[in-house]
């Protein structure tokens, strides 16, 4: 039986890394790639095909659903997504959450810029 391939998408670098290091030690498992946003993730998943993704919650998750169930939005709260969409909504409103999600993604990205620019200088 052929390994199961999983691609790693973690905004965390050394978690990823030791995540990938640790999988590579089952002959079960081959870790087709590692990605650090959703967008490389995606294009990832896309080009190397992968039998599993393993994706922080931390990074950018919005639910679309049918479900209607109070439980099921609570439990993807919980579990950390962004937004909890159902199909019934109208497509301005899935535009708007997208855009509103992605606003504060590029805000983090750009404040972790800054931070990694403050200890370069302070090194």
């Amino acid at each position: 039986m052929p390994p199961l391939r999983v691609l790693i998408a973690d905004d965390h670098q050394l978690f990823a890394e030791t995540l990938g290091l640790t999988l590579d030690f089952d002959e079960r498992v081959e870790v087709a790639g590692s990605a650090r946003n959703g967008k490389e993730a995606v294009r990832l998943a896309l080009e190397l095909q992968p039998d599993a993704v393993l994706m922080d919650l931390e990074m950018p998750v919005l639910i679309l659903t049918a479900s209607l169930s109070p439980e099921d939005a609570h439990r993807a709260r919980t579990a950390g997504a962004a937004a909890y969409l159902t199909k019934g909504c109208s497509a301005e409103h899935v535009v708007g959450a997208l855009v509103e999600v992605g606003a504060c993604v590029l805000e983090r990205a750009d404040e972790t810029e800054s931070e990694v620019a403050d200890v370069h200088q302070v090194a």
